[in-house]
Formats: structure tokens, C-alpha cells, sequence
């Protein structure tokens, strides 16, 4: 049996402009999950690979990310 799928007007108004779902989806001003992951590696890399600071070199990362994409 088909399900069918629920669009909100939004959506539809968006798909009208030409705008792709990775458009919709992914904010302009967001860094993407790549990016962050790779700058929160280069802190932990550049602590001398201590372990147990992953969460604080995440949010670091974010911060930083957003600040240069603002």
C-alpha cells in the first residue's frame, strides 16, 4: 500500500522558486557537519590528541564556523 506524503505550503512555494531540497534543508548560515568535523579534529590535534575534550571541540569549532560565515 502507497503512503502518501504530506507538503506544506512552504515547501511547495520554495519548489515553485526553483529551490532544491538541499536549498530547503541546509541554512546558508549554518557550517556544514563536514566542516565542523574537521576543525573540531584540528583542535584536538592541535591539544596533542587529548582525549575527553570532544564536546568542547565541537561546540568550539561551531562558534567558530558561524563567526567566519556571518
Amino acid at each position: 500500500m502507497a503512503t502518501a506524503k504530506t507538503v506544506s505550503a512552504k515547501n511547495i512555494n520554495k519548489a515553485e522558486a526553483g529551490e532544491t531540497l538541499d536549498d530547503q534543508t541546509v541554512s546558508r548560515n549554518e557550517p556544514a557537519r563536514e566542516e565542523i568535523e574537521r576543525r573540531a579534529y584540528e583542535l584536538y590535534l592541535a591539544r596533542g590528541e587529548v582525549h575527553g575534550y570532544d564536546q568542547d571541540d565541537w561546540l568550539q569549532a561551531e562558534r567558530e564556523l558561524k563567526e567566519t560565515q556571518s
